[in-house]
């Protein structure tokens, strides 16, 4: 429940990162240019802004240690460290898992994306789980 919260916060946690999330607008072939550079800029002005809003609401003061929180207490309980393959604990994935895997995936290509799976991690459990439930929705 936490996970998507958390993670727009860390998906605009600076401009520079706000405006790596507008980055596809420049290929949008129906876009002047002028609405290119509109979109790109306050878009990205108005995500930083709203990301920072959450933040308050929420009560966050730090988003990336939030998010790592929130990651560890799914590689614990749900992965148990590994021990599980998928969340369900069966050997397919149920709804948790592809739940989870559709918010990670949807920032894919972005800085947060990296962090989650590689940076923010002590072990490779979340990054092998990925890597499973990747496998098991592309095939």
């Amino acid at each position: 429940d936490d996970l998507a919260a958390l993670l727009y916060p860390n998906v605009c946690r600076t401009l520079s990162d706000s405006r790596k999330a507008f980055a596809y607008v420049k290929d949008v072939e129906h876009f002047s240019a002028m609405q290119k550079f509109l979109v790109a800029n306050i878009g990205s002005l108005a995500m930083y802004f709203a990301a920072s809003k959450i933040k308050s609401k929420r009560n966050i003061k730090d988003e990336q240690k939030a998010l790592q929180t929130t990651l560890d207490l799914f590689e614990n309980e749900a992965l148990a460290q590994g021990q599980h393959l998928f969340a369900s604990q069966n050997s397919v994935p149920d709804m948790g898992d592809i739940a989870v895997y559709g918010v990670l995936s949807s920032v894919k290509g972005l800085p947060v994306h990296d962090y989650v799976l590689q940076q923010s991690r002590e072990s490779d459990v979340l990054m092998d789980w990925y890597a499973r439930m990747e496998e098991e929705v592309h095939s």
